[in-house]
């Protein structure tokens, strides 16, 4: 029972040897995130189509439901720019942004999101995740940084935001209104960008010489954000921006508590946001647990996928009350809760006490905060999202990759998030069996006089003219089958002194039932011809299973136990 309580909410592991020093680390922490937390949850509401308030409220609600049931100590969930960014697309098809209809549908879809996350942990699907091969995340995330960026380029030159999200009409756009232009705003988006930007790269070694921790150093850099909008709030009341040379600001936001409510939709709704509900989560899910693995390796922690996937639909669950949008980890956050010596979800906790704080007391001091900072803070956020490193390595390491990342990268600019994405899953998996219905498939002979065998094409070895032992490097089943028997025939029709074929099983992780008539095929066209066929290095899930079938109990060969003592009986070498 004990198990399952611990199973269930994760303070139960921790919350016993929680003791007052630890409370003073996370309350640091927590401290410390705020002032990244505020700027950007506020940005990525407006990108999300929704108001300021919203990614207040969602920042507020989901820190506190996934700190009861995540499993990472230090994962800071909230908005994030690729979530706002699929929500703004997913909702856009039912509704304009900035209408009540909009705000409607964008809470039934965190609704929706939240159940579905929560459907998957019945399932077990943070065993699965891996069906989202590197290569389809990494095409997406940069597409969709290039995307969220592009969009805001209108915001910050004075513009309202295209109609067209699409990279396509979105320059189309600038290309048309270039001239009707901005010049506050552009200045005022620049200063924002330099701030940001120089924080990043100079702000840390100028820190540095004043011997101040490394902790503290990088936890000051990363508050970059809260430095933009301070200097833009400023900025727009010392020199009336806005009234004077139209600056947009973000306006009133409301300095109460939300009110919570249900949201219920029909069942017709639920089944149309469903397919973008199920692919938000999927990203939700990949997006935080990359995050939470990561730190927890710093720590020599681990997370548990699967409870991950209760504290995020929780998250999303508790978003979905106060009229917030889904939320995912975030990765700045997070490196910066880590950073700053959080040792438990109640850094979390504090972090969501003072962005209620700041709701109540400190919501009209950003009136007069220029939507072109909030901009400012996007583009850069969504800039750092692109690994070009990892694009690097994708290209020069394996080809199927650059292909899988090159068609899913312009399917998602010219397509969109969601379609893109799932062209880059479709097209993954179909390069996949592609590539495993042509298996590479080794002749082996022996090295010297050890027991070890190499490709005769690689290496220097010995072999017998009567056995030809060959090595798949690939599981026997139904996409190739059919190669795997031609190679081996034609080979036998080439080598007339042939009398053995010894399939050697190093690679074969199962035999499905395609393979299984191949190999009985195979067996029966090698006799009919005077050669046996045999077998070695059976795994043994895979021998439990042939041992079951009339191919083992009727095979004329043998299965042999290593290759070694198969080249011994089979050829005398």
């Amino acid at each position: 029972m004990n198990r399952l309580l611990e199973l269930i909410f994760p303070v139960m592991t921790w919350g016993p040897k929680y003791s007052l020093g630890r409370f003073r680390s996370d309350l640091v922490a927590g401290t410390v995130v705020v002032f990244i937390t505020v700027p950007q949850v506020i940005a990525y509401a407006f990108l999300a189509g929704m108001p300021a308030e919203a990614g207040l409220y969602a920042a507020m609600m989901s820190l506190v439901g996934y700190a009861i049931f995540g499993s990472s100590r230090a994962l800071a969930v909230g908005p994030t720019a690729i979530i706002a960014m699929m929500t703004l697309e997913a909702a856009s098809s039912y509704a304009i942004p900035g209408t009540v209809d909009y705000t409607e549908t964008v809470v039934q879809l965190c609704v929706v999101t939240g159940i579905v996350l929560i459907v998957l942990r019945v399932v077990n699907f943070g065993s699965v995740i891996s069906f989202l091969s590197h290569a389809v995340v990494t095409g997406f995330i940069t597409a969709a940084a290039i995307l969220i960026i592009s969009n805001q380029l209108p915001l910050m030159i004075g513009l309202a935001s295209s109609a067209d999200t699409s990279i396509v009409g979105v320059y189309r756009y600038l290309f048309e209104e270039t001239s009707q232009f901005n010049q506050a705003v552009v200045i005022v988006s620049l200063v924002a960008v330099a701030v940001l930007v120089f924080c990043k790269t100079y702000f840390g070694s100028l820190l540095k010489r004043t011997g101040l921790a490394d902790a503290v150093i990088d936890s000051l850099v990363k508050s970059a954000p809260m430095y933009a909008v301070v200097i833009g709030v400023v900025s727009v009341q010392l020199f009336s921006l806005d009234t004077a040379f139209g600056v947009p600001v973000v306006g009133d936001i409301p300095t109460v508590l939300p009110d919570i409510n249900i949201v219920l939709m029909s069942l017709e709704r639920f089944q149309a946001l469903l397919p973008s509900a199920l692919l938000i989560s999927m990203v939700i899910f990949m997006e935080s647990t990359s995050i939470g693995t990561a730190i927890a390796s710093k720590a020599r922690e681990k997370i548990n996928p699967n409870q991950e996937l209760v504290g995020l639909g929780v998250a999303n669950l508790g978003s979905s009350l106060v009229g917030g949008f889904p939320v995912a980890g975030s990765f700045a956050r997070s490196i910066v809760n880590f950073s700053s010596g959080s040792v438990s979800p109640v850094a979390s906790l504090v972090t969501a006490f003072l962005v209620m704080i700041t709701i109540l007391l400190f919501a009209t001091l950003f009136f007069h905060l220029p939507k072109g900072v909030l901009s400012a803070i996007i583009v850069i956020s969504a800039w750092q999202l692109i690994d070009f490193q990892a694009v690097r390595k994708i290209f020069s390491f394996n080809a199927t990759d650059a292909v899988t990342f090159i068609f899913t990268f312009l399917a998602v600019l010219s397509l969109g998030v969601e379609s893109g994405v799932l062209m880059g899953i479709a097209i993954s998996f179909v390069l996949l069996i592609r590539s495993s219905s042509k298996p590479h498939i080794a002749v082996v002979g022996r090295v010297g006089d050890s027991e070890h065998f190499r490709n005769v094409e690689r290496y220097d070895v010995r072999t017998s003219p009567k056995l030809l032992a060959l090595r798949v490097d690939e599981s026997l089943y139904f996409v190739n089958t059919r190669f795997i028997e031609t190679f081996i025939l034609n080979d036998v029709a080439d080598r007339r002194e042939v009398e053995h074929v010894l399939l050697i099983c190093t690679s074969t992780n199962f035999i499905d039932t395609s393979g299984l008539e191949m190999l009985e095929e195979l067996s029966e066209n090698l006799s009919e011809v005077g050669v046996t066929l045999h077998m070695a290095e059976v795994k043994g899930p895979v021998m439990d299973k042939l041992k079951k079938t009339g191919f083992y109990r009727n095979m004329s060969g043998q299965i042999f136990f290593t290759t070694d003592i198969a080249m011994k009986e089979l050829a005398g070498i």
